[in-house]
């Protein structure tokens, strides 16, 4: 995105330049993450963004089109880091219920590690909801609900989950995490969190059917 606009201007070519503006844009975007985590999304302002890297507005415009393609980077920079954080451990997974279990650990590690952030897409996604305009690429986390529910049906059809419906359980699963990240954000710890919800989804999907190689 950024080397298409950097074309348009006609500054597309790699060198310093394109390497300092790349830096500002991305201290910007953490700003606004900061605005957005404390004051949500509404009155996360492009003039109190900017304040707040101690800049001018202008600064801000002349970087990004507009508010919305700085909230869309916003948006990126967090899925960034949770790609970041999250896909080592799922990458190292067999089955659904591992990847269930990693993604179930993970998220709550990345809440710990990221709290801001996560506080910040939270935000945001509330705001849509409260009839701020949405973009098509801002849905992210509703493609993620999908692909959790197209897990647990994938465990279904091998055995590892019992008959539940799917949609109902990505959506408790959901807002499981929901709390988690409110609990780390107050200073919670993350253990002996994470291992109990792991424990509490693995009771609540598994099958009645004992998996290979346990004991009836």
């Amino acid at each position: 995105m950024m080397a298409q606009r950097e074309r348009g201007r006609g500054r597309g070519e790699d060198g310093p330049e394109t390497f300092i503006r790349g830096a500002r844009r991305r201290q910007l975007v953490e700003c606004a993450i900061e605005v957005i985590a404390e004051v949500g999304l509404a009155r996360a302002s492009t003039v109190r963004i900017a304040e707040r890297a101690g800049v001018s507005r202008g600064v801000l415009t002349y970087h990004f089109r507009d508010r919305a393609e700085l909230i869309d980077q916003v948006i990126a920079r967090v899925y960034e880091l949770g790609a970041r954080a999250l896909d080592p451990g799922l990458r190292d997974t067999a089955t659904p219920r591992e990847f269930l279990l990693a993604f179930i650990g993970g998220s709550v590690e990345f809440y710990a590690a990221y709290p801001r952030h996560v506080a910040a897409l939270h935000a945001v996604f509330a705001g849509y909801e409260e009839g701020a305009p949405a973009r098509g690429e801002d849905r992210r986390h509703t493609r993620e609900l999908d692909q959790l529910c197209e897990l647990l049906w994938e465990g279904q059809t091998r055995g590892e989950f019992r008959d539940f419906n799917v949609d109902v359980m990505a959506r408790t699963v959901r807002q499981a995490l929901d709390g988690a990240l409110a609990h780390v954000a107050a200073g919670g710890p993350v253990q002996p969190y994470a291992s109990e919800l792991q424990a509490l989804f693995d009771a609540a999907t598994r099958s009645a059917a004992p998996r290979s190689g346990e004991p009836p």
